[in-house]
């Protein structure tokens, strides 16, 4: 049943997800206990359905609950646990409750760092997800030195055409727009659009953001022509 959960969400069918998700949670309730760890995972699972559906409220009050029993059950440092306190800074940070999520971000951070080492993926993340709380408060120098460092760990360890490096140029283009670096921003987002084609297509969702992002800059530009 839990798989099939799975599949539904992979296919973003939210509805039969939660169906199946809620009753996976109750046989492991009833079965092995609040406790135990394929509980915790069901209860996580559940509040990922809600986040995809934009219930906030709801996967946060579930997320904590995670959060708590994996401190207890697993300890702070546990994989699962810093998993659980990314999953709902994640889900403060979709409410716009930006303070709460820098705060979590932040911790995340330093025990990805210190457990993993600062060029593991999942640390590389946490950086980045950090720059995007750091976007949202308006706080661009801060998300800059973060983005940057972002985009040169993604090209040491994903290589220039992975999409995740392709992105963090995306990222960065836009922090340097909003401080209105619109040549620098120009180029960036050529760029990522450049390697986007390349590598996803022209009719990849993510192409298309670039195409747009591009013309949102050459408009700027047109009516500011001495920034050319």
């Amino acid at each position: 049943m839990a798989d099939l959960a799975a599949t539904y969400h992979a296919q973003g069918r939210h509805d039969e997800d939660e169906e199946i998700a809620v009753k996976v949670l109750e046989l492991r309730r009833e079965v092995l206990g609040e406790k135990h760890p394929d509980t915790i995972r069901s209860m996580a699972a559940l509040a990922t359905t809600y986040h995809e559906q934009g219930r906030y409220v709801e996967a946060e009050g579930i997320d904590q609950e995670v959060l708590d029993l994996r401190r207890r059950v697993l300890g702070e440092k546990h994989p699962d646990t810093i998993r659980s306190m990314a999953d709902l800074a994640t889900t403060y940070h979709e409410q716009g409750r930006y303070d709460e999520a820098e705060r979590f971000k932040d911790e995340v951070l330093e025990l990805r760092r210190e457990l993993l080492g600062e060029k593991h993926p999942d640390t590389i993340r946490s950086m980045a997800e950090l720059a995007a709380t750091y976007h949202a408060q308006g706080r661009h120098d801060e998300d800059e030195e973060i983005s940057v460092r972002v985009l040169e760990l993604r090209r040491q360890v994903l290589g220039e055409k992975h999409p995740d490096t392709i992105r963090s140029l995306a990222d960065l283009a836009t922090t340097y727009h909003q401080q209105g670096r619109y040549g620098e921003a120009l180029q960036l987002h050529q760029t990522a659009l450049d390697l986007r084609r390349h590598v996803l297509g022209e009719n990849h969702p993510d192409t298309m953001q670039s195409v747009a992002y591009l013309a949102s800059i050459r408009e700027v530009l047109q009516q500011l022509p001495s920034l050319v």
